[in-house]
């Protein structure tokens, strides 16, 4: 199964608040549930009694979980509010067109190239957020992680982690806020400059894909092919291989050496074309049973088959066009309303790339439901797949699925009972809860059911 996880850090550029620690405190007074008397005859028993949950965790950890269940939400949506209100700051103060004229007019350099001024005033730009927002918020949700024993990772090496994610947004975000006011300013283009802009992303994202498996994850993570340190392994994953019918050589089999920052489980997809790659974190091959291993390659599986990665940014790209559209009508408006009173004269022009990215951060939000409820029924048909997948090479491919889904939100100490809201605005996949219960009840080689994927 892909065991992506983004609780306490959910995606580029959403920023968090430092008011979630205080918040989130709040949560552990709440968070044991009341213990209920049990009833004193036998008959009020049978009546009340519930049939078990298929994910359910020890009530020292699922304490603990729902105390997360409320961590994670208030860090989740107060660092979407603490980013626009940071952008909103900088115009409504004059601070975004200051800072345009001291680099223009006051800088010691005397920078009088326009491209240099633009180069200097986005990577300003994206390193100020980033100190004044990723930075410290990133450290609290870090050190929620640490304090349940999610993350053993040190704060030195955090750090260093940190300082590679600012090199690589100031090396992937600033020539592309460079890019977009060219783009404004050039008469060719300036009409519809979201079009061309988008031209530019849509072929991007392909180049990103590509590069994340052998220059982008190794500077984070160590790598080795899972083969020359569990080669039983990857005769047991061969058999997924054969039963799906795959071109999924030894040699696209890596692991990732994720114990040395992380109690975590994951495995997943990565790369695109020559750099596709399917990855098995080392804490998930060395401490699940084979079978599960099994059903979380016949998961990753899932995604290789049924071109997930290649159907996501296909969706990606065309969504590309209609979003950057939607930010420059809204950014449109906004320098209407309120660019006088920011003083910001024209969206082309170095101030305007702040109302550009208040836009971004406002319509990322607001569209946010609809790419989580895309990558969930992504996640849910890669279930399906690997339940199905793994039907005739273990002995019970419903319990198999179930205790996967169990040794993944213990470790991740998920909610069992998460807020449906959070679920439908920020879950990436079906809560662990949702997933147990669909593995526990699908037998599609039941009488009278029929497999999704393959022939019965």
């Amino acid at each position: 199964m892909t065991f992506d996880r983004n609780h306490f850090w959910p995606g580029a550029r959403n920023l968090w608040l430092a008011l979630a620690l205080s918040l989130g405190l709040a949560g552990f007074a709440s968070a044991q549930p009341p213990s209920i008397p049990p009833p004193t005859n036998p008959s009020a028993r049978t009546a009340v009694q519930q049939p078990a949950e298929p994910y359910s965790l020890p009530p020292a950890k699922l304490a603990q979980a729902k105390a997360l269940g409320i961590i994670r939400p208030v860090i989740y949506f107060g660092a979407v509010f603490w980013e626009i209100l940071i952008l909103w700051l900088l115009l409504a103060t004059g601070r975004a067109t200051r800072l345009a004229d001291w680099i223009t007019f006051r800088t010691i350099f005397r920078i009088s190239r326009k491209w240099l001024q633009a180069l200097l005033f986005s990577s300003v730009l994206i390193a100020l957020l980033f100190i004044s927002v990723d930075l410290p918020f990133g450290a609290v949700s870090h050190a929620f992680s640490l304090h349940y024993g999610i993350s053993i990772q040190a704060w030195p090496s955090w750090l260093i982690d940190q300082c590679k994610t600012l090199g690589l947004a100031l090396v992937f975000e600033t020539p592309l806020l460079v890019l977009v006011l060219y783009l404004m300013q050039w008469k060719w283009s300036r009409r519809n400059y979201w079009f061309w802009f988008a031209c530019t992303v849509a072929p991007l994202l392909l180049l990103v894909t590509f590069l994340l498996p052998p220059i982008i994850e190794p500077m984070f993570f160590e790598f080795e092919p899972l083969a020359k340190s569990h080669p039983e392994l990857v005769h047991q994953l061969e058999r997924v291989v054969a039963r799906t019918g795959t071109s999924i050589p030894p040699d696209r089999m890596f692991l990732m050496k994720a114990s040395e920052k992380s109690n975590g489980l994951n495995a997943y997809v990565t790369g695109l074309g020559a750099s596709k790659r399917i990855v098995v974190w080392d804490t998930t091959a060395d401490r699940m049973p084979a079978d599960d291993i099994l059903f979380t390659f016949a998961h990753e599986t899932g995604h290789y088959v049924l071109h997930h990665i290649a159907k996501g940014l296909t969706l990606a790209a065309i969504g590309t066009f209609a979003f950057f559209w939607a930010i420059s009508k809204f950014s449109e408006w906004m320098l209407r309303q309120f660019g006088k009173r920011w003083q910001v004269d024209t969206l082309a022009s170095l101030p305007g790339l702040v109302i550009l990215l208040l836009a971004f951060a406002l319509l990322q939000f607001a569209t946010e439901p609809i790419e989580s409820g895309t990558s969930r029924y992504i996640e849910h048909e890669a279930d399906v797949y690997g339940q199905e997948a793994i039907h005739g090479l273990v002995a019970n491919p419903q319990k198999t699925a179930v205790d996967s889904f169990n040794k993944l939100g213990e470790a991740y100490l998920d909610d069992p009972d998460p807020y449906p809201f959070v679920v439908f605005w920020t879950y990436d996949h079906p809560s662990t809860q949702s997933r147990a219960r669909f593995a526990e009840q699908y037998d599609p080689w039941a009488p009278g059911s029929t497999p999704r994927f393959f022939p019965k």
